[in-house]
């Protein structure tokens, strides 16, 4: 157990940064040929990377290109070097202030699209406050608290929000649906609009180029279903989140201790209610032992410590479950997967114990089941290397 506790203290801390330089910053200065998976408290991307980029970090900032897709979960990200495909994003604050290929589907608190933006695909998103001011090719989704949009559209646009202020030109037609509209002096509709306001009638000023406007009381139920518009993109945005969280810790688990994982697999069928007993005194055990070291005065550094650890481990704890499945998997149908078969593998299996958790009381029944399981026999597997250990030295 003291085997099983020391390899974990030393993996959960690395975990909880989920990154793969030593230290809290990130800085890709060199050009990079292949695909680039990075997590950290500060992201800097400022060489070119021929390939994809996936990221998470507080702190995110791409200023040079990036030539494939570039997915990212951040709390403050901006973007000002061109991106060569799509972007997804979900953050506290996004900029974006640069050329992209495709398509940007984006969740965040703020949205912010600069008058230098070029997006030469659709723009979808989602957020509290979202003002565009670049120019968008295809079509434009937003789902809003605040928008303010100065920018183009080539293609449709629907917007749906609580306060929308149009300045900028709309190509395609439009479909438009809030608490208030607010139509700017710039403002131009080259094709017909659809709208509902609960206040009314629109002016419209001089904005329709050739084209009418029309009050449309069956989009009201858009209105009422703003929340749930919302509410149903944030989660998406929540599981970008977690999906790339995930993914950069699965990544690293299967670097760093691909060997224990997949010995601990072999063991499954055989000891899976011994090594479920041994997870459930640590998941009971240890908190314990943590009270009880808050008691004496010079346990509380020592608590504190196993406490971190502790919640670093349960956090984690489907995504080691995942990893050990895979593994499993893998070796009960004799397959030869590779490591990115094998990582993508695992992803799928989290996600999928992660909607089970969402499941009341059942969902936290087999979450602790399954997460026993998988420290038990890692711990039982981590004992047995000791004892085998211990026999060779005394052999010899």
């Amino acid at each position: 157990m003291k085997s099983f506790i020391f390899q974990f203290i030393w993996l959960f801390p690395l975990l909880a940064i989920s990154q793969f330089k030593t230290g809290e910053d990130v800085t890709i200065s060199t050009p990079q040929n292949d695909d680039v998976y990075l997590s950290g408290e500060d992201i800097s991307i400022n060489a070119i990377v021929k390939g994809d980029v996936v990221a998470a970090g507080s702190y995110i900032t791409v200023t040079d290109s990036i030539a494939q897709d570039l997915i990212l979960a951040g709390g403050d990200v901006t973007i000002r070097g061109y991106v060569g495909d799509d972007i997804r994003a979900a953050g506290g604050k996004l900029t974006i202030d640069t050329e992209v290929g495709d398509d940007v589907i984006v969740a965040g608190g703020e949205l912010f699209i600069t008058k230098d933006a070029i997006i030469n695909g659709n723009l979808i998103t989602v957020g509290g406050t979202t003002k565009i001011n670049g120019l968008v090719k295809g079509n434009l989704n937003v789902c809003a608290d605040e928008l303010q949009m100065d920018g183009t559209v080539e293609g449709d646009a629907q917007l749906y929000g609580e306060e929308l202020e149009i300045d900028g030109k709309i190509y395609g037609t439009s479909e438009i649906v809030a608490e208030s509209i607010e139509i700017g002096e710039n403002a131009q509709f080259h094709k017909n609009v659809s709208y509902w306001s609960e206040d009314g009638q629109v002016d419209f000023k001089s904005a329709l180029v050739n084209t009418t406007a029309n009050l449309d009381e069956t989009l009201m139920c858009g209105h009422e279903d703003f929340l749930w518009k919302f509410f149903g993109i944030a989660t998406f945005g929540f599981w970008i989140f977690y999906m790339l969280s995930a993914f950069l810790t699965l990544l690293l688990m299967n670097v760093s201790f691909k060997g224990i994982f997949a010995e601990a697999a072999t063991y499954l069928d055989k000891n899976i209610w011994k090594s479920m007993g041994y997870g459930l005194i640590y998941l009971f055990g240890l908190p314990l032992l943590i009270a009880m070291t808050f008691v004496i005065i010079i346990g509380i550094p020592i608590s504190l410590f196993l406490l971190s650890f502790y919640i670093f481990s349960v956090l984690f704890g489907h995504l080691v479950v995942a990893l050990l499945l895979a593994h499993y998997l893998k070796q009960r149908n004799d397959k030869s997967w590779g490591f990115w078969k094998m990582t993508f593998l695992a992803l799928g299996i989290a996600f999928v114990i992660r909607l089970l958790t969402f499941i009341p009381l059942l969902g936290g029944l087999i979450s602790i089941v399954i997460i026993a399981i998988a420290y038990g026999l890692l711990a039982y597997t981590l004992l047995l290397r000791r004892n085998l250990k211990n026999l060779k030295l005394v052999e010899e």
